[in-house]
Parts: structure tokens; sequence; C-alpha cells
């Protein structure tokens, strides 16, 4: 069996990547350009198993969610932010840690560059539930709207001892 690596998205794994979130009966498909050209100012990490992408993180870090309003519901430290604008894993992934590994990633490179708060959204289509729970095993704090929020230390403190 692979051994699952997660790694900053190349240019060659842009046909791969593209042909996951395609196949995925729950990846919006509109969304679908956002990844198919180059030319993003987000960090993408990808989780590969041999060859094959099991799922993919899009955030970024230079962010100022003060600046919106719309993360006022947490008590913000000064910036920067990072901003954790999707994560999807493969159905036939699911369950199996790739999603953790994404996040552990993220936070991880969030405290590497000094950012103070992981902001986003999770997405509140059916399944919701589910992503809530996943959300709050790994410390982050869901406020009204979807909005998620953490210390990136925290994170990697509540994935390290969970």
């Amino acid at each position: 069996m692979d051994t699952m690596r997660v790694g900053v998205f190349e240019e060659t794994d842009r046909p791969a990547l593209c042909r996951m979130l395609a196949d995925s009966e729950d990846f919006p498909q509109h969304l679908l350009y956002l990844y198919r050209r180059a030319g993003s100012h987000h960090t993408t990490l990808v989780a590969r198993r041999g060859e094959q992408i099991d799922g993919m993180l899009g955030g970024s870090f230079d962010a100022d969610l003060a600046v919106t309003g719309v993360f006022d519901v947490f008590e913000l430290p000064p910036a920067p932010h990072a901003f954790l604008d999707r994560i999807h894993v493969r159905e036939a992934a699911r369950g199996r840690g790739v999603g953790r590994a994404l996040i552990e990633a993220f936070a991880f490179e969030a405290m590497e560059r000094e950012c103070t708060f992981i902001g986003g959204s999770i997405d509140l289509s059916p399944g919701l539930t589910a992503r809530k729970v996943f959300f709050e095993g790994l410390g982050f704090s869901i406020r009204e709207h979807g909005n998620i929020g953490a210390d990136p230390t925290g994170v990697l403190a509540a994935i390290m001892n969970s």
C-alpha cells in the first residue's frame, strides 16, 4: 500500500487534480475552472498515494480577516491570518486521515509564516454535521454562517492529542 504524502501542488499535478475534482460527486463543478489553469494567489496542497491525488486544500497566508467584518464573531489577533478556502477529499479516500493530514500541513505552514489565526467557512450543503465534527475535532470553533476559526498552534495541538 502506498504511503500518503502531503505537499505543495506542482504544475505537473494539475491534470490529476482536475480529474479527481471532476470525478467527484460532491465537488461544485462550477468551481473546477479555478484549478484548470495557473495564476492563483492561493497555495494549494495535495495529498497523494502513489500517483493518485486523494485530496486537496487551497488557502492563503497573507489575509487580514478583520477587514471584511465577516470574522468579527471571533476575537481576532493581529494579522497576518491564514484563510482556508477549500478542502476536498476524494470520496473513496474519506475516513483515512487525508483531510486531517491536509489541515495539519496547512496549520504548520500558517505557523511557520507567523499567521496568528486560521479562518474559513464550511460548506453548508448536505453533510454539514460530518464537516462540523471534522473541524471541531481539529480544534476549530464554528460560528454563525459556518465561519470557522482557530489558532494554528491550537489546531496542531488538537491533532497531536487525538
